[in-house]
């Protein structure tokens, strides 16, 4: 049996972001699942039990042994809010279950601070953007727990948001957010912008191998690529 990944995009997007990747992971042997949620209409609270939970029981309660993730962006925090809340409810996910996450806003993004109180960015982006802030949900979460997680983040900035950060970054989440979280089981790190992760070749070789070994590396030591 295939082992079964749900593909989940990030805060204005659309499951169309994520069909390249889930393409690529069809052909590696899995078997992959775009979530569609209203990533703009909810809170992160209401996002995972829509997104997230539905997805995940039907899959164990049709026999799958583990459920992987590929998450992009707000995406992340919803399943690091779902894994940890099954972990502390003593019902973690399946032992071997993995998720790659592409630039998660884990320490929060400088960029909704700077935008949760502006408009047209608060109407249209809902109320998930006045909880990714610096001081928001994910800082709140504590360590990753309930399954084994990769995070690649990027490094190429975009303007005019590459102003509001201090160090490397992918214009919208810097690396130090991405990476800064306990509990993760291996980092990596691309030369690509916040938009386009989820498309880059080197990033789904990263993601196939993460999911298959659990580590970004190869046998040789690599983890990043540019």
């Amino acid at each position: 049996m295939r082992d079964p990944v749900l593909l989940l995009h990030g805060l204005g997007r659309t499951g169309l972001s994520m069909v390249p990747m889930a393409r690529a992971l069809r052909r590696a042997g899995f078997a992959p699942r775009v979530v569609d949620y209203p990533s703009r209409k909810h809170a992160i609270g209401p996002l995972v039990e829509r997104a997230v939970v539905p997805h995940v029981d039907a899959l164990l309660d049709g026999g799958a042994e583990r459920v992987h993730f590929v998450t992009h962006s707000l995406g992340g925090v919803l399943v690091r809010a779902f894994a940890a809340d099954r972990a502390d409810a003593e019902a973690p996910l399946p032992a071997g279950s993995r998720a790659v996450m592409l630039a998660p806003p884990h320490g929060g993004s400088e960029v909704a601070d700077a935008l949760r109180k502006r408009e047209p960015f608060r109407s249209v982006l809902g109320p998930t953007l006045g909880e990714l802030g610096t001081d928001g949900v994910p800082t709140q979460l504590g360590p990753v727990r309930g399954l084994e997680v990769g995070v690649i983040a990027g490094t190429r900035r975009i303007v005019p948001f590459g102003r509001a950060f201090d160090g490397p970054n992918d214009g919208l989440v810097s690396v130090a957010s991405a990476h800064g979280t306990p509990g993760l089981a291996d980092r990596a790190v691309v030369s690509k912008t916040h938009a386009l992760l989820m498309m880059s070749p080197a990033v789904i070789r990263l993601t196939i191998r993460f999911l298959r070994t659990g580590r970004f590396a190869d046998g040789q030591g690599t983890a990043s690529e540019p």
